[in-house]
């Protein structure tokens, strides 16, 4: 095997800005153009490069296949329940069912915010804001038929232990 053989010669043309680039480059490490250009080659077909970071499209489609295979889930727990009972399953276990995936798993958060005086979705951030013992009441409610009409689930238990618990604390007196 000769040394032309062995060690073939691959020529290329780039562009003048990138040539800048690598010049600059080779001149930082001391090496020649030549040089850097082999090791980059190299680094390249051995796999030492690294990886770009995932694209914002492809976390999106990864995200979407992720939503569609829940969906399936779903839509094929529902058809097993209506192939063994021979009914569809009703609108309570629906929302019991579609809660379970569609809830976030680790929801620790209060919809409750004295401070503001306010209710705040967890799952879609809409803001239910009250001033007085009557609107706390009707917001309160308000919330828990948002709950129920948006996301299709029940109140989880930190809503449920939040709304059992609280009291409308006054209004200052305006006058």
């Amino acid at each position: 095997m000769t040394y032309n053989e062995r060690f073939p010669v691959i020529s290329l043309r780039v562009d003048l800005v990138v040539k800048k680039k690598l010049a600059s480059e080779s001149g930082n490490k001391k090496i020649t153009l030549n040089e850097l250009c082999r090791s980059i080659l190299e680094d390249y077909a051995n796999k030492k490069l690294v990886s770009p970071k995932k694209s914002l499209d492809l976390e999106i489609a990864q995200a979407r296949l992720e939503k569609l295979k829940v969906e399936t889930k779903y839509l094929q727990l529902k058809n097993n329940y209506f192939e063994n009972f021979n009914k569809p399953l009703s609108n309570s276990g629906t929302r019991m069912l579609s809660s379970s995936f569609n809830q976030p798993k680790n929801n620790n958060q209060s919809p409750y915010d004295e401070s503001n005086k306010r209710f705040q979705c967890v799952d879609c951030r809409a803001v239910f804001p009250y001033g007085s013992m009557d609107g706390f009441l009707s917001q309160m409610l308000e919330y828990k038929n948002h709950i129920v009409a948006q996301h299709n689930r029940e109140l989880n238990a930190i809503e449920k232990d939040v709304f059992n618990k609280i009291q409308f604390q006054g209004a200052s007196k305006q006058k």
